[in-house]
């Protein structure tokens, strides 16, 4: 059995070093056909449909553009047109900028290789590096700098859960996961704080698993506003894992109150173009509303919006609101900032303040789940 269970270890040792590449879009949104690349770091062989073409190293920018559904690129003096496909790939470890044209330099460092390709009118491009050295720039970005290191733990076990069981929501674009809020904010490397680097490799490729041993929708948001909610209030599909929990370690955090105000006008227009044509009532409708932690529609006197549809609508922080009206604004106060289900950020990070080890903030907010090496999800597995 001792032999059994070393063989186990050391091949799972050998599987995780294997590592895992993911493909991310950059500046996902944006229509950008033009972009330069520059070398931060060691050297790339542009390689354009399998053939290469040169070697970039620091000092000289290759220019990459996208027209008519092909990707060129001009460097030292030569254009080389017509490409389907354009891959910047590290001779040696490396690391990249990439700005698009128009845009002002983001200081952004990229590890690894970039892809360029035209998709739909536009330049994309895409960073594909491995998970492991694609999760600290995501703890970076979602969490920010000066954070205890159980809650960047948090964060890296939650982002790297997060990824893998998404890799394929971006397949038709000709990436896999995006750099924006869709799916999870990334902006390259973490430069600013290193301990999401340290944080990523003391997690190194653990994972959120639910009761059947399949990775969980890790579902995260800023603030909770004092209670979590359950993942059926807000997408309509129930998880065991993501049932609501009360929350009072987020309640003196940044984002636990906030404020909108809005003309009385834009309001009733808002409420009518809900409605179809207002009823003789509908001043009364805005005055005075408070609902309740779990509450999902916004309810007046003759119709129901859901909750999720007037935050979208409006851009309001949160679905935990009161609404009040003088008869010239509408003020809604409110708690929280985001979609509410699974873990709440800020009422982590005073978890970890508090001296919350990662497993327990994780199961604290994610219920009867298990935290597994991924590469290890099969040995878990029943027959």
């Amino acid at each position: 059995m001792r032999y059994f269970f070393g063989s186990i270890m050391v091949l799972w040792s050998l599987m995780a070093f294997a590592g895992t590449p993911v493909k991310v879009g950059l500046f996902y949104g944006a229509n950008h056909v033009r972009a330069t690349f520059s070398v931060n770091k060691g050297s790339y062989s542009v390689v354009a449909d399998g053939v290469e073409l040169f070697t970039i190293s620091s000092g000289i920018n290759a220019d990459i553009t996208a027209s008519s559904g092909k990707v060129n690129v001009f460097y030292n003096g030569k254009n080389y047109a017509g490409n389907a496909r354009l891959t910047f790939v590290q001779t040696v470890p490396s690391e990249f900028k990439v700005t698009p044209a128009g845009t002002k330099a983001t200081g952004r460092v990229y590890l690894e290789n970039m892809i360029a390709l035209a998709y739909s009118g536009r330049l994309q491009l895409v960073n594909e590096l491995d998970v492991e050295d694609y999760i600290p720039g995501v703890i970076e970005a979602e969490s920010g700098s000066k954070k205890e290191l159980e809650y960047y733990k948090v964060q890296a076990v939650i982002s790297r859960t997060y990824v893998l069981d998404n890799l394929g929501r971006h397949n038709g674009e000709g990436f896999q996961i995006c750099d924006a809020t869709h799916c999870q904010v990334f902006h390259g490397k973490a430069r600013f704080e290193p301990l999401a680097t340290v944080a990523t490799q003391a997690t190194e490729d653990i994972v959120i698993v639910d009761s059947e041993i399949n990775l969980i929708t890790a579902a995260f948001h800023s603030n909770c506003g004092g209670h979590t909610i359950n993942s059926e209030d807000v997408w309509q599909k129930p998880k065991p894992y993501l049932i609501g929990v009360q929350d009072t370690f987020c309640l003196k955090m940044p984002c636990s109150n906030w404020e909108k105000t809005i003309t009385h006008e834009k309001w009733m227009g808002y409420l009518k173009s809900k409605r179809g044509t207002p009823s003789s009532d509908l001043s009364a409708s805005n005055i005075g509303y408070y609902p309740t932690e779990k509450q999902t529609f916004f309810v007046d006197s003759t119709l129901k919006i859901p909750l999720r549809t007037m935050r979208e609508d409006l851009k309001l922080r949160s679905t935990y609101f009161a609404v009040q009206s003088d008869g010239v604004n509408v003020v809604f106060t409110g708690q929280g900032f985001g979609h509410g289900v699974g873990l709440c950020q800020e009422g982590g990070m005073r978890m970890a303040q508090l001296g919350k080890s990662y497993k327990e903030i994780i199961h604290f907010y994610y219920k009867d789940v298990h935290l597994i090496p991924r590469h290890m999800m099969w040995f878990f597995k029943e027959d």
